[in-house]
């Protein structure tokens, strides 16, 4: 899922840009992340990537624990709520 820019994003208003949050062993800053994403596999666990300015991070996330926290945290806007 797109990442509006902070000043259109709840981030800027939630947290400071110097705040980590931890969620399944995986740390981040939320006004690092670009985008993110969730994908099952059906031989296996899912995964969430997380994409940031520099780099992609794919995370193993079998229950979506990880995905759900990105969004509760970013409330990023769907690509078909975008004007």
């Amino acid at each position: 899922m797109p990442i509006e820019a902070p000043n259109h994003s709840p981030i800027g208003r939630r947290s400071r840009s110097s705040e980590f949050f931890l969620c399944e062993n995986f740390a981040f800053r939320p006004a690092n992340v670009d985008g993110f994403s969730h994908q099952t596999f059906d031989d296996g666990p899912g995964i969430t990537t997380v994409n940031f300015k520099a780099y992609t991070q794919s995370i193993p996330d079998p229950n979506r624990r990880l995905f759900d926290f990105l969004v509760s945290v970013l409330q990023p806007q769907s690509l078909d709520e975008n004007p």
